[in-house]
């Protein structure tokens, strides 16, 4: 069994899988996705049960989407978990954007 690290910061902490999944991004894009994330992550549920998968998009330098799929961990014995980040194709983002409507989740948003 594979432990992963588990990174802490003052608002959330992050494993190793969602650090590797920035890290295959460019630094623009990066840093975009980290602000949506710091603006957004209030919004995610608390779920004592399981993680929460949320979609998101954020514009590239040529005013492209950039849509990802983020997994949150959030419970009330600790601060939220980011565990996972992948890049999806805008089909999978818009499932993921209806799914959380009906649960009334984290949505997708605009980045400068």
């Amino acid at each position: 069994m594979d432990v992963k690290q588990k990174y802490t910061t003052e608002l959330f902490d992050v494993t190793d899988d969602f650090v590797d999944g920035l890290q295959e991004l460019d630094i623009r894009t990066g840093i975009k996705i980290a602000r949506f994330i710091n603006e957004n992550l209030g919004k995610v549920k608390t779920n004592e049960l399981v993680s929460t998968v949320l979609g998101g998009v954020v514009m590239n330098d040529q005013d492209e989407p950039i849509t990802f799929a983020l997994e949150v961990i959030k419970d009330t014995s600790s601060q939220p978990l980011l565990s996972d980040i992948q890049l999806v194709d805008m089909d999978e983002f818009l499932d993921l954007l209806n799914l959380n409507k009906k649960t009334n989740g984290f949505n997708q948003g605009k980045d400068s």
